[in-house]
């Protein structure tokens, strides 16, 4: 990795809203662009690299998509952030269901959401209204293979960006207590990292050497943990956008050479107007570096 990763010229994509939820999977980038109301797929290795939408809103998708994730047998799971429920596209099909409802157990947005090898999901939730409240604790939803869903016992702030880890704990990012916890046998809940004060752990990823990489979205940082900064990026300059970029999630390819991190204003108002959304392709080091 250079001193400057940003001197680099890496490999962008530009004119989204606002990416989160990137996932590596079948050799392509999924990812949520949820002020924009579509679920895309970046195949980097295609010719030309094509981008494509996979589902908007106009063919039944979320309004505000969140976290994504696969079944076993292939079909697509969306969080539906402001309906408060996952839904379920079949592979293969543009045909949108309903996997599984979490209005009665979520006041708030839904938010990001970790997919199980066995299909069963995890869902984190607002838990409070970042705008008016104080922040207070609020569950993991669990959703069976089947989509039925129920509340765990383990309460995080704001829970957010969340995968497993080696040794089969769930990493959970919680962006208004600045920290990363572990959930292990599901019960089990520990510290994993403490970060700085208002730095905002949104997303995260593990890389196959362990590195846990995070996505600060306040302090508009990528780091590894224990924390130190990898990536940090250049405001825009000039046009209707200009002005300082978040950090928002990151994604490590399967081969950890490389990691994809989704970035946009940090003034979620102008992203909402202006495309300032963008994913960072950005190499990594080796294991043995």
């Amino acid at each position: 990795m250079p001193d400057d990763p940003t001197a680099a010229a890496p490999l962008m994509l530009e004119g989204l809203g606002f990416p989160e939820a990137l996932r590596w999977h079948d050799g392509a980038l999924w990812f949520s662009d949820m002020f924009r109301s579509r679920v895309m797929r970046w195949s980097l290795d295609a010719p030309g690299s094509r981008v494509e939408t996979v589902i908007d809103a106009a063919g039944g998708g979320p309004i505000m998509p969140g976290g994504l994730g696969w079944l076993p047998d292939g079909s697509l799971l969306v969080v539906d952030c402001l309906e408060r429920r996952v839904l379920r596209v079949a592979e293969g099909s543009d045909a949108v269901s309903v996997h599984a409802e979490l209005a009665e157990l979520m006041t708030y947005s839904a938010n990001d959401m970790h997919v199980d090898p066995d299909g069963t999901a995890w869902v984190g939730g607002y838990g409070f209204d970042p705008e008016r409240d104080e922040p207070r604790p609020s569950p993991l939803v669990r959703i069976a293979p089947d989509g039925t869903a129920s509340l765990t016992a383990s309460t995080f702030v704001f829970p957010n960006g969340c995968e497993r880890d080696a040794n089969g704990a769930l990493l959970v990012a919680e962006t208004f207590a600045d920290r990363v916890s572990s959930l292990s046998h599901d019960t089990e809940l520990t510290l994993r990292a403490e970060l700085p004060p208002g730095s905002g752990p949104d997303g995260l990823s593990i890389a196959p050497d362990g590195t846990v990489y995070v996505a600060l979205a306040f302090a508009a940082e990528l780091v590894a943990l224990p924390p130190r900064v990898i990536y940090r990026p250049e405001p825009i300059a000039d046009g209707p956008g200009a002005g300082p970029l978040g950090v928002y999630d990151c994604a490590v390819h399967p081969d950890g050479a490389r990691i994809a991190v989704a970035i946009a204003s940090t003034d979620e108002t102008l992203a909402e107007r202006v495309d300032t959304g963008r994913i960072v392709m950005l190499e990594l080091p080796g294991e043995s570096s």
